[in-house]
């Protein structure tokens, strides 16, 4: 549920005039990075990710009981719902594009293919189609294929999808934005302690592998540039605070630019 603090980010480095090479993500990182690197107007693009449409895109399309039965008997790669509805959403909005068509800035998401354990860094394909299997949080939401992979949620792995970027001669300087959440008292009762424990598992790969590729990045002579926005955390398809969110990511991006990239620009 990040897209909106992402989107909100990313809006305010557009209105100081910043200008990415290219632009990547995972999960909700895809969404906001495909939504700007589609040459939407940051207008559309603020009420896309803030509309309860667009929320509830992600499960509107769900057959819920030929979904059950398939997924009872004649799915492997199973998940409680299926994104249609928002491939469908997003071009829409967008219109239908292919990524490769995209050259300012280009774009990148990661999808994982559990199947044979790897990360893969698209850069060729439907655009709608690639920003949401980038999103597919393997049990919550189905796969969805893709030459040959079943692909789900990008940031298994990869967080932040760099690694691509650092032998990338036309890259100098990655810009990395995280989402991460104030810590609240964790839930008390079975299965919603258990989805927690299971996010802060993941939360806690998630900062070594950040550490690791920070080191790597140096070692490419590549220069980095880390910032976090805080903030609680979003209710599943509750959009009350939404609008905070992307405030808050556009008071991050102000900071940011204050502090280090109106010198470095």
């Amino acid at each position: 549920m990040g897209f909106a603090t992402h989107a909100g980010f990313m809006a305010r480095l557009h209105s100081l005039g910043v200008r990415p090479t290219v632009i990547g993500g995972s999960s909700a990182g895809a969404i906001a990075a495909g939504l700007y690197a589609s040459g939407l107007p940051q207008e559309v693009i603020r009420k896309t990710v803030l509309a309860h449409g667009f929320r509830r895109s992600f499960v509107r399309r769900t057959p819920w009981l030929t979904h059950y039965i398939r997924s009872s008997f004649f799915e492997s790669n199973v998940g409680a719902f299926k994104t249609d509805g928002a491939i469908a959403y997003l071009e829409k909005v967008m219109g239908k594009h292919e990524i490769e068509s995209l050259t300012a800035p280009r774009f990148m998401a990661a999808v994982s293919n559990l199947e044979t354990c790897r990360t893969h860094f698209i850069t060729r394909g439907p655009l709608a189609q690639i920003m949401v299997a980038s999103c597919c949080i393997p049990t919550i939401f189905a796969p969805i294929p893709y030459e040959g992979m079943q692909c789900f949620d990008g940031g298994v792995a990869h967080e932040a999808p760099i690694d691509p970027w650092l032998e990338d001669e036309d890259i100098d300087v990655i810009v990395m934005h995280r989402v991460t959440h104030t810590e609240s008292p964790p839930p008390r009762m079975f299965p919603f302690n258990l989805f927690h424990l299971a996010s802060k598992a993941h939360e806690c790969a998630s900062e070594q592998l950040q550490e690791y590729r920070m080191r790597l990045a140096a070692l490419h002579g590549k220069k980095i540039i880390a910032t976090r926005t805080v903030h609680s955390r979003p209710a599943a398809f509750s959009g009350k605070e939404m609008p905070n969110y992307y405030a808050a990511g556009e008071a991050q991006a102000q900071r940011l630019y204050d502090t280090q990239l109106k010198d470095l620009l």
